[in-house]
């Protein structure tokens, strides 16, 4: 990687950075057992042409992916306490890994030694190197500032912001088969207020949905997909130092108890039959003492 930082005047700065990254598949990907599944099925009853069984594998043939990656940034700080940055970057993706279905060739069959006449309608669930460039890019936004201007008795609060935006040049199957799960839009923002005894915390965090695979099979329509539903997350924190070296703490995380949701939809999916599963752990809190000694 090389990285450089301009000043462009005392308090605006721009940075410019470069890197080349590589990333080898896991072992899982490419070691390990071939797993063979029959699938009950009756070609004079069914019309739908699902083979008889798939045969999951891997592929030690995998080669690592490479990314080349361009990032520029603005940085302005504040007078006081604080600064506002907006930032871009582009990565193109080589060799990129993703899921593949292949029908068994006898080639195939006979490096397991596997009968092509019970075998051969199989079909074959691996990992290969995407033969396409992938280009991910995506915008972000930071913001921070203590509002020093307010009146002495107002003084102490701190506001901040941030979000992001990503998208690449795939679909959305893709997404899911390869790793590309992106969240195309997140945000985070929050407010602070610090006294020297306590100092309480408000902080927000939204994020959109995100695609996480495409579903296919007989009875699937075309076009279905896995989600991570959007959310907004509301997190409570507060400290009040009841000596000089001995503080109160508490932590409220989800105050508002949001679930952990999965849906599944299709094109003619109703939204009441959306949801897949629902976890719902409640509101984390956390309260303490803390010591410096």
């Amino acid at each position: 990687s090389l990285n450089a930082t301009y000043n462009l005047t005392p308090n605006v700065l721009g940075r410019l950075g470069v890197a080349r990254t590589l990333g080898r598949p896991d072992f899982a990907n490419i070691m390990g057992a071939t797993n063979v599944n029959q699938v009950d099925f009756n070609p004079d009853t069914s019309a739908t042409g699902t083979a008889l069984g798939t045969i999951t594998t891997k592929n030690p043939s995998l080669k690592p992916w490479t990314a080349n990656t361009v990032k520029m940034r603005l940085e302005y700080y504040f007078a006081g306490v604080g600064q506002v940055s907006v930032g871009a970057y582009r990565r193109h993706y080589t060799n990129f890994f993703v899921s593949t279905v292949f029908p068994a060739s006898p080639e195939f069959l006979a490096q397991y030694s596997l009968d092509p006449t019970e075998f051969g309608p199989y079909e074959v669930a691996t990992q290969r190197n995407n033969p396409n460039v992938i280009r991910s890019e995506g915008l972000d936004f930071s913001y921070r500032q203590a509002l020093t201007f307010l009146p002495p008795w107002a003084r102490g609060f701190q506001v901040f912001a941030n979000g992001s935006l990503a998208r690449s040049n795939t679909t959305k199957g893709f997404l899911g088969s390869s790793g590309f799960n992106e969240i195309p839009r997140y945000a985070a923002w929050g407010v602070s207020f610090t006294r020297p005894r306590y100092n309480v915390r408000i902080n927000w965090t939204w994020r959109e949905d995100q695609v996480l695979n495409l579903l296919s099979g007989a009875s699937i329509e075309p076009e279905t997909y896995n989600y991570t539903p959007g959310f907004t997350k509301v997190d409570v924190l507060g400290e009040y130092t009841v000596w000089k070296r001995v503080a109160v703490f508490v932590n409220l995380r989800n105050l508002t108890d949001i679930a952990d949701r999965g849906t599944t939809v299709g094109p003619s999916t109703p939204q009441h039959a959306t949801l897949r599963y629902q976890e719902r752990y409640g509101s984390l809190w956390t309260i303490g003492v803390k010591g410096t000694f």
